[in-house]
């Protein structure tokens, strides 16, 4: 991204705002006997502060584009823990024309742990779930929850045609089975122990992108 960032972006209009940007605050330390000289440095500060946005504007734009392909695939796979046999989650599904007055079927994976509970006027039918080996599966309904690797959390949460665009963004969709208008899961949000602290996944890729990134300037020479 930090190559990007070079190749998209004006790098010596950002070197002389900086430098300019930098005198400027210098000179209102200088003449702070000046509250005249100050204002006017002030608001050239303030102006070059939105010429560099906008400078900014035309590469965050780019990188915006593999960001959003790497966080959607980076939360279907790290966002949410996998169903397990000690945390409970839970499943709503929401059926197309009436709730089945038949009890939904023993799971071939995983297992109900709470009585099913039926809202008519929304046609919806919500319990609470297990998982083994990190998925939770209604064989019979096609509703299957989970990964079988146990890395990960790509779940059923709309009712939505196959594609390759749904799939880069929102791939913990899936096409929901039969009579079902959608089955939303909500799984535990994963948390990550690192430097002492416990972490979502996007607070990990935050911090030591920005780590690398910083270093990545230094190393190829780039103006942010």
């Amino acid at each position: 991204m930090i190559l990007i960032f070079k190749k998209t972006s004006d790098q010596q209009s950002i070197a002389e705002l900086r430098q300019r940007m930098g005198s400027r605050a210098l000179g209102m330390l200088l003449y702070l006997e000046s509250p005249r000289t100050v204002l006017k440095l002030a608001l050239g500060l303030i102006t070059d502060n939105f010429v560099y946005l906008w400078h900014l504007l035309r590469p965050m734009l780019v990188i915006a584009v593999p960001f959003i392909l790497v966080a959607a695939q980076l939360d279907a796979r790290y966002g949410r823990i996998p169903p397990t046999p000690d945390r409970p989650s839970t499943l709503t599904i929401t059926w197309k024309d009436a709730v089945p007055e038949a009890p939904l079927p023993e799971p071939s994976m995983g297992s109900i742990v709470s009585p099913v509970v039926i809202i008519p006027d929304s046609l919806e039918q919500s319990f609470s779930f297990t998982g083994e080996n990190g998925v939770f599966q209604l064989e019979e309904t096609g509703i299957s929850i989970g990964s079988s690797g146990g890395s990960g959390s790509i779940v059923t949460r709309g009712s939505e045609g196959r594609g390759i665009i749904p799939y880069l963004l929102r791939p913990w969709n899936a096409v929901a089975p039969g009579d079902i208008h959608s089955a939303r899961a909500f799984l535990q949000p994963a948390r990550y122990s690192i430097l002492g602290g416990r972490w979502s996944w996007f607070a990990v890729f935050l911090v030591f992108s920005s780590v690398w990134a910083i270093l990545g300037a230094v190393v190829f020479r780039v103006k942010v």
